[in-house]
């Protein structure tokens, strides 16, 4: 290790040298914490200073052979002359002790060899860790000491701070003569650290290391150099693309280990007391599992500080508590967490701290174990850790001792899963359901049972279990089961054919009950169907129940009406029910976007939703977000994405309930979109289909005749077709703009050309009052085709314009390419080219394509004047041109595309001055 910020501690130790040399001897100490680089002291000055101008014996002492007589001094020897160490010898082997201490005439005899041995030669004697010597070396060593100040002797002792728990220090009895230095030594400074760091690193890197090197080391050396090691060996693996930052890797961990185990056993009780308990313990604690007084546990602790391992009472890094957590070894770590649960539960600690052993121990079986455990969790799922809350769930029921605490810890476990990933309850409805049978559940959680039941697509299970506890419950009880059993009707419509069921009853003081309300407005209830219906709703409902709710609407339509309302409550109750619910509300608002023909955040929502929660874990719900994804496909012209999301499984219930009648629609929507009419009007058949064996093909059903009928005229089947829409339109409630546009605009195509005009002008009108911007534009598309079928151009080309510009607005990408000039495929009766122009657009100046742009959307010349500040007649010579470049008569015959563009285009130079002022 490099020396650094030692040279003063190196200057003293030369002067008392060059004394030694001159015939006064000394004893120098040096001390300090741990690793603090008391050896490197050592050797920098015997190699640097004192080189060949003494002879250097030099030992270190070590634990292992603290209690081998005589075996620091024999490494003393093996530095000697043979001479020396033979008459040593020959004084040691007749050693006679008395209460296990030297005799005096054997110390005299070993302190006379070296001596004598100074009187041929300076001499320096270094010993290392003298605090681990063996005391018959000891002995001899401090004898010498005494009789030293005449010689040519400098004795040079490492000593390491303790608390005093062992035998006195040598430096008790040697620090009284005059000619005893003692130098402490202190861990580096930031700048030290630094400079330690510069010798093995860039100089730039170890800068910018320095400051988190020392806040992890304390400023101890040898951690320092085993952060440079780990940095440079992640370096290496990394390659060209160096770490960014410190790197507190294994070789760190290593020597935090070899540190601990170089101090005194105490201390290294203390530290694993320390890490066992984590955080920042109370000294008593840490007393009472290293076994020690509270005194000596607070000293111990000050080392361990000094020494750069722990901070404040804590481990400065966690990478260096895991290490000494390892170094206890399985067994030892599992009984010393049993034993510190049993010690904090004892002096009545916080069931956090007890259940963290108690999970760390692994088999608690202590009667108290699992009521503790319990309530950590709850706590723990409050706050959002359900990891361990979790952990806490999983070790409660292997412990419960009977059937009854093994039913509740169930249930309690599969809550917390419930709220990070619902695939993970599935594991457990068996015995849940089975629970709920046999009255084994309280009432919430055998309610939320039955909604895990609902959610995984297990009708029949959740019904059975229903009506067994609708028997056996009343009061208010009664009523949060009438909640599920709307619930039940709302999701899986097939369970209220005949039964005959009514809404949950909501009392009248009270606001309304969201399940209920949308029951309501699903079976057509015209009373309940005005926004106010959505106003004060519950909040404190569970989210998976505002979900069902929303997400179940037969007739989507209603989600812009609720979206005001419910969307943030959606997002207050996902913040509160767990960090991977946002895929719901997520999924309400693609639902939304869709229905204004936003298709960018409609794609956006959806797929957020799907990444926010694995599949498995959206249970039927898949069906609401899959299917929007897959619409939005379509209708921007992304067929292979959206093939990618018809090949992912989905549940096999999905087609019991709402959520599958929708992904029905988008799935045949996509058959159309790729020319498979008769897939696509199977798919939509299929709805119709479900819809009347649910007695719910009503005027609030999903409109699947819409559908059906383009199948139909895509095949050619115009009567049938024609028949199906009439049929649609004499079902339809006043109030759905929507539906009555789509359903007049696909009439109008099973009509003669003449007669088409009218109805699509009137479904044009009823999609502008909707909202819905991509139907729109599909309708002013048809409206610009069948005038130009009619010959009537004047009329056609501003309503190909308005059809172009509105699919571009909202990406519908597959109409807009159908408009654009020089593609096939257009809804006109004429080739694109033809009716809108073609490539010559390129022709135009700035100025001709400014003054065309503003004409195709309907100016007059003294308009364009005064927006461009030029005269009239220049806005006639820009239009002669701009006629004359694209070959057309007159400003109706000006190319769609002119009319999206943009004045404000900054790729578009400005002559003269862009607005008057």
């Amino acid at each position: 290790m490099v020396l650094v910020e030692r040279d003063p501690q190196l200057t003293l130790l030369s002067g008392l040298l060059d004394q030694c040399l001159g015939g006064a001897g000394s004893v120098v100490i040096v001390r300090g914490p741990v690793a603090v680089g008391k050896t490197e002291l050592l050797h920098a000055f015997s190699e640097r200073v004192a080189g060949d101008r003494v002879r250097f014996l030099a030992a270190a002492a070590s634990p292992a052979e603290r209690h081998l007589p005589f075996g620091l001094l024999s490494q003393l020897l093996h530095g000697a002359d043979a001479e020396y160490a033979q008459r040593a010898g020959l004084a040691l082997s007749g050693t006679g002790r008395t209460d296990g201490r030297i005799s005096p005439r054997t110390l005299e005899e070993v302190s006379r060899v070296f001596l004598d041995m100074s009187d041929a030669e300076p001499l320096l004697i270094g010993v290392d860790d003298v605090h681990h010597a063996d005391a018959e070396s000891l002995q001899c060593l401090l004898f010498l000491a005494r009789r030293l100040r005449r010689s040519r002797i400098m004795l040079v002792l490492g000593d390491q701070d303790r608390t005093g728990s062992d035998s006195p220090a040598p430096r008790t009895e040697l620090t009284r003569h005059p000619y005893c230095h003692q130098i402490r030594l202190e861990p580096l400074g930031c700048d030290g650290v630094a400079a330690l760091l510069a010798h093995e690193l860039d100089p730039h890197v170890a800068h910018s290391l320095a400051a988190p090197a020392f806040a992890v080391t304390g400023g101890n050396p040898l951690l320092v150099q085993a952060l440079a090691e780990d940095w440079q060996a992640a370096a290496r693996t990394a390659g060209p693309a160096a770490p960014s930052g410190l790197v507190v890797g294994d070789r760190f961990a290593e020597r935090v280990v070899s540190c601990l185990h170089r101090i005194e056993p105490d201390a290294l009780a203390v530290a694993r007391a320390t890490a066992v308990l984590g955080g920042t313990p109370p000294a008593g604690h840490v007393a009472g599992l290293s076994g020690l007084g509270g005194i000596e546990a607070r000293a111990l602790v000050g080392l361990l500080e000094d020494s750069g391992i722990l901070r404040q009472g804590h481990y400065r890094h966690h990478t260096a508590r895991a290490a000494v957590l390892r170094d206890l070894g399985a067994r030892e770590r599992v009984a010393r967490h049993r034993r510190a649960a049993h010690m904090l539960h004892a002096e009545g600690g916080r069931p956090t701290d007890i259940a963290h052993h108690l999970v760390a121990a692994g088999e608690p079986a202590q009667p108290w174990a699992a009521a503790v455990l319990r309530e950590s969790a709850a706590g723990a799922t409050a706050d959002g850790r359900i990891d361990f809350a979790l952990d806490c769930l999983k070790l409660a029921h292997t412990i419960a001792d009977d059937e009854h605490q093994r039913a509740v810890s169930r249930a309690v476990l599969a809550d917390a899963e419930w709220r990070i990933e619902p695939a993970r309850v599935v594991r457990h409805l068996g015995r849940l359901t089975e629970a709920v049978d046999r009255r084994l559940l309280a009432h919430r959680d055998a309610l939320a049972t039955l909604e895990y039941l609902l959610w995984h697509g297990r009708p029949d299970e959740a019904a059975s279990a229903l009506g067994q506890l609708s028997a056996t419950t009343e009061g208010p009880d009664a009523a949060d089961l009438r909640e599920v059993r709307a619930c039940l009707e709302l999701c899986y419509p097939g369970r209220r054919k005949g039964a005959g069921a009514t809404p949950p009853a909501t009392p009248a003081d009270g606001p309304p009950s969201l399940v209920g309300t949308v029951l309501r407005a699903v079976r057509g209830d015209e009373a309940v169907a005005g926004e106010h219906l959505w106003q004060g709703l519950r909040p404190e409902e569970p989210l998976s129940r505002i979900s069902l709710g929303l997400l179940a609407l037969s007739r989507p339509e209603r989600l812009t009406t609720a979206a005001p309302w419910c969307l943030p409550m959606l997002d207050d109750a996902a913040l509160q029910d767990g960090p991977e619910w946002p895929g719901l509300p997520r999924a309400a608002r693609a639902e939304a976007a869709l229905l204004r023909g936003d298709l960018p955040a409609a794609a956006r929502f959806a797929a957020g939703a799907l990444d926010e929660t694995s599949r498995p874990s959206w249970g039927v719900l898949v069906g609401a977000p899959l299917a929007c994804l897959l619409t939005t496909a379509v209708r921007t012209g992304r067929y292979e994405d959206a093939a990618a999301h018809l090949a992912m499984p989905v549940p096999g219930a999905l087609l019991e309930t709402p959520f599958g009648l929708r992904y029905l629609q988008a799935r045949g929507q996509y058959q159309l979109a790729v020319n498979r009419p008769y897939a696509a009007l199977s798919d939509f058949q299929t709805c119709g289909h479900l819809l009347r064996d649910w007695d719910d093909d009503g005027p609030r059903a999903l409109p699947w005749r819409i559908d059906a009928a383009q199948a139909l005229l895509r095949l050619r089947r115009r009567d049938e077709a024609r028949a199906l829409l009439e049929e649609q339109l004499d079902a339809l409630p006043a109030d759905d703009a929507r539906a009555l546009g789509r359903t007049l605009r696909h009439l109008a195509a099973s009509l003669e050309p003449h007669e088409r005009p009218a109805l699509l002008t009137d479904a044009v009108e009823s999609l502008r009052q909707a909202g819905d911007r991509v139907e729109l534009a599909h309708a002013l598309a048809d409206l610009g085709s069948a005038y130009h079928a009619t010959g009537d151009a004047r009329r056609a080309r501003p309503a190909l314009r308005r059809a172009w510009r509105a699919a571009r607005e909202c990406q519908a990408e597959g109409l807009t390419r159908s408009l654009l000039p020089g593609l096939a495929g257009t809804t006109a009766a004429q080739p694109p080219g033809a009716l809108l122009g073609g490539d010559r657009a390129a022709e135009l100046s700035a100025a001709e394509h400014r003054v065309g742009s503003l004409a195709a959307q309907g100016n007059s010349n003294r308009q364009i004047a005064q927006r461009l500040c030029i005269t009239v007649s220049t806005v006639e010579q820009h239009l002669t041109q701009v006629y004359r470049k694209l070959r057309v008569r007159n400003r109706t015959d000006l190319p769609v595309f002119l009319e999206g563009d943009d004045l404000a285009d900054p790729g578009i130079p400005r002559e003269g001055p862009s607005l008057c002022r």
